[in-house]
């Protein structure tokens, strides 16, 4: 029995080797799992907005529902491995409605035509929007949090988007229910530039943009209205 005792001292030895191995082995294999890991990215959104024309003249008024819709997809570039800071570009398309009761009156002064929002009488209009769409280019810098045990995260983003005009219509209801659409208006701007921001938590965020360029031309008009919206943003992956 003492001259097996070397023997079993030595396979003690190498079973608790292998062990230590196969811990470390494990231990690798999770790190390597871990590093792996996609954060995530954040490549499709869906704004819900309510849509608002700043620095209308005091005598037009616009309902407080003007009802839009932003949908984007977009490449995000993580920066650190974790997917903490990262940016991002893509396409969206952008639909925005406003409430008012007024309409686009377009009037020639000095060899130029202008286009200015006038109230007109209830008997002409009893309700009445104007819409545009725009696709733009999108372009944000992303900061994430930690990540909890269910893989949600408090997400910020702030950047701008460029967008150009594809559609732009007007529609009125008078006071008997005859519907009315105008597609001609030249003077509404085309080539749009603002500051986009999105703030929440997981897959519900609050969104923003603000317009830089003014609604008219700024050659095509003698007040500048910049647009705003607000909404709840959607992004699900």
């Amino acid at each position: 029995m003492i001259k097996q005792l070397p023997l079993l001292l030595l396979l003690l030895c190498l079973s608790g080797s292998i062990h230590a191995q196969e811990g470390a082995d494990a231990d690798i294999d999770t790190n390597q799992a871990a590093s792996a890991k996609k954060p995530h990215q954040d490549l499709l959104f869906v704004d819900l907005t309510l849509d608002y024309l700043l620095n209308l003249p005091s005598e037009v008024k616009q309902q407080w529902y003007g009802r839009g819709v932003n949908v984007g997809l977009v490449y995000d570039h993580p920066f650190t491995d974790n997917g903490s800071f990262s940016g991002a570009i893509g396409f969206s398309f952008a639909s925005h409605n406003y409430y008012l009761n007024a309409l686009v009156n377009r009037f020639d002064s000095a060899e130029t035509n202008y286009s200015e929002f006038k109230v007109v009488g209830d008997t002409i209009l009893a309700k009445g929007k104007i819409s545009v769409n725009y696709v733009d280019v999108p372009l944000e810098l992303r900061f994430r949090g930690k990540e909890n045990d269910k893989g949600l995260r408090w997400k910020f983003a702030v950047g701008g988007k460029v967008g150009y005009l594809v559609n732009v219509h007007e529609k009125i209801i008078d006071d008997q229910g005859i519907k009315i659409k105008t597609y001609n208006y030249p003077n509404v701007t085309e080539l749009r530039y603002g500051l986009t921001a999105r703030a929440g938590y997981g897959a519900i965020m609050v969104s923003a943009f603000y317009s830089l360029t003014p609604f008219f031309e700024p050659s095509n008009s003698l007040n500048n209205q910049n647009s705003f919206s607000v909404g709840v943003s959607i992004v699900p992956f």
